[in-house]
């Protein structure tokens, strides 16, 4: 592993301190092209935040902050006790993703994160809405808020208390173009790092942005089980669905657990789209001064549209808007924009009705296609997802199988994911006799239960 020095490292950044850029983005720039073109090396650790100011003659703050910003993008990794290093992904794969060919063809049926059906694309009412954003020229041309519009937090506000039950004021309210991107403001908020639990299965993305920010994290089956931890963040969205009163006596458990002086985070993924049952208010109603709330939009709107908001309790809310100002916003204004006419309009709840019934309808045709393809075949469906989540053997050669195939299929917490939010209606059959073709005979899929016919 190499250790770069001061000098070597300030050998890359090109410093203009008349410049309007401030000096923090010029070198978190300049670093950040050196790791992604590999001219510094993926693991290679990076001089101390003092030696590094000191070589660039600037203070300290301006390099904590390209750091952090490396950190949070993924090009870096902060190491207690050790220090910052290059991401071990930072330069960019030259390897084709799983379930895509070499040559760079698309998948025939993809399976995959990402994409969403035509059908439950509401394009033109959002479209309205960006043009009409756009139109807003005095507004567009400035700097935008960095804990996001004012106009869309007070949209946020009621929708969230509309849809999910969540106690929240604008002022309370955090926007940012994702999850991971809010959880790291919020870690910078709450300073000193501690120990947190995530809840099984996990979260990847969030643990890690806990982990460079210091925290000491685990996983744990809830917060009865997660001893010592001052945190909790719980997955709703990976949480098969349950009778109404467990998911309640759970729910309640949770806000027990944060009155308790500590501090619930709930990643309420796409909470609200639900269609089998009504939704189970968030957690954060019964205990809104010790829980934090986050929710997005990327399965209801487009998965383009990159935006995420986070209710907090005020104390926190204040600490997070000192950290935001350290930072450029991650979401654009004009999407902000856009998201709360919307929202305000009724076009966010009208769309959502429609999408209910569009996956519903479609997660029933998928279950009718896998019971007839593969018999016994044990899965379950996750709505947040809108994917049917199989349990797997070995998820990376089912993968590559289903790839053979012209399938791309997810694989996720040690089981393959269909998500058949992208896959038009018309192709399902298609699309899972491919699977079949892909997966009959190989061993690598249990039977649900010992009356199931057979096992693949």
């Amino acid at each position: 592993m190499t250790d770069w020095s001061a000098e070597m490292v300030a050998d890359f950044i090109e410093l203009d301190k008349n410049s309007k850029t401030p000096v923090w983005k010029q070198i978190y720039g300049s670093l950040a092209e050196a790791a992604e073109s590999g001219a510094l090396a993926a693991g290679a650790k990076l001089p101390s935040v003092r030696e590094l100011a000191a070589a660039l003659s600037v203070s300290r703050s301006p390099v904590e902050n390209a750091y952090a910003r490396l950190i949070v993008e993924g090009l870096a990794e902060s190491v207690p006790k050790s220090g910052c290093f290059v991401a071990r992904r930072a330069r960019r794969s030259e390897e084709p993703k799983e379930g895509t060919k070499a040559d760079g063809a698309a998948p025939r049926f993809d399976f995959r994160f990402g994409t969403i059906d035509a059908e439950a694309a509401d394009a033109e009412a959002w479209g309205r809405c960006v043009r009409s954003a756009l139109k807003r020229r005095g507004e567009i041309i400035s700097r935008g808020d960095p804990m996001g519009e004012p106009e869309l937090r007070r949209a946020l506000a009621a929708y969230a208390y509309r849809a999910r039950g969540v106690k929240s004021s604008a002022e309370d309210i955090a926007v940012a173009s994702g999850t991971q991107q809010l959880l790291f403001i919020l870690c910078r908020a709450l300073g000193v790092p501690g120990r947190a639990a995530v809840a099984e299965p996990g979260f990847e993305q969030g643990e890690r942005v806990l982990r460079d920010c210091g925290w000491s994290v685990t996983r744990a089956e809830g917060p009865e089980t997660a001893r010592g931890a001052e945190l909790f963040l719980e997955i709703s969205s990976k949480r098969p669905a349950s009778s109404f009163a467990r998911a309640d006596a759970r729910r309640k458990a949770l806000a027990s657990w944060a009155r308790e002086g500590r501090l619930l985070v709930e990643d309420d993924y796409n909470g609200e789209l639900r269609w089998r049952a009504r939704p189970i208010p968030a957690a954060q109603a019964l205990a809104p001064d010790n829980a934090v709330y986050i929710g997005s939009f990327s399965q209801m709107l487009l998965p383009s549209v990159r935006i995420a908001y986070m209710a907090m309790p005020r104390a926190v809310a204040a600490r997070c808007a000192g950290a935001a100002k350290l930072y450029d916003p991650t979401a654009g204004k004009a999407e902000q924009l856009a998201l709360a006419e919307y929202i305000v309009s009724g076009g966010l709840e009208r769309h959502l009705r429609r999408c209910r019934k569009i996956y519903l309808r479609k997660s029933r045709m998928l279950a009718l296609e896998l019971r007839s393809a593969f018999g016994g075949i044990d899965f379950h469906i996750l709505e947040s997802y809108t994917a049917a989540v199989v349990p797997c053997a070995d998820p990376d050669e089912a993968a590559r199988l289903a790839s053979a195939r012209g399938a791309a299929v997810e694989v996720w917490d040690g089981a393959v994911a269909l998500v058949f939010s992208g896959v038009p209606s018309g192709e399902l059959h298609a699309a899972v006799s491919a699977l079949r073709e892909a997966w009959l005979g190989s061993g690598l899929f249990p039977a649900a239960s010992r009356g199931a016919r057979s096992a693949i």
